[in-house]
């Protein structure tokens, strides 16, 4: 399991909002994704393709995302190397102060063993700041 956590100066209501975009629209929010297709919605869930840029190769994943005030879950289903899934969790700490904490737990297809990507999981909370501090 890796985690990172930080705060901003947006209300929660806001920071949620915004959540929920990303399911939509994660290249606003996700560093490398180059392509998004929705396959499945309903008031609950998401099914959705995309790719995402990884180094010199573009990765192709299929997610389930699931959500309710105030986390989103994106679980992967199919994806060459990697299962398990991504915790998304917003936390009202005060009117106009939000904590922000994205926690995966990804492991290897093949070995099992935990996936360290923390520099993923930090840059994906700053770039999600980034954006929802933007859009104020």
């Amino acid at each position: 399991m890796v985690s990172y956590s930080a705060k901003t100066q947006v209300p929660l209501e806001k920071v949620w909002s915004d959540l929920l975009l990303k399911i939509e629209h994660p290249e606003n929010f996700v560093p490398g994704v180059s392509r998004v297709l929705i396959l499945e919605k309903t008031d609950e869930s998401v099914i959705r393709e995309m790719d995402v840029v990884m180094g010199d190769s573009v990765v192709t994943l299929k997610e389930n995302i699931t959500f309710r005030p105030y986390k989103v879950r994106f679980e992967l289903l199919e994806h060459p190397s990697m299962e398990g899934y991504v915790d998304n969790d917003v936390k009202w700490l005060s009117e106009n102060e939000t904590e922000i904490t994205f926690t995966a737990h990804w492991k290897n297809k093949s070995t099992q063993e935990e996936i360290d990507n923390f520099e993923i999981i930090k840059n994906a909370v700053i770039k999600t700041i980034a954006f929802i501090e933007k859009t104020l």
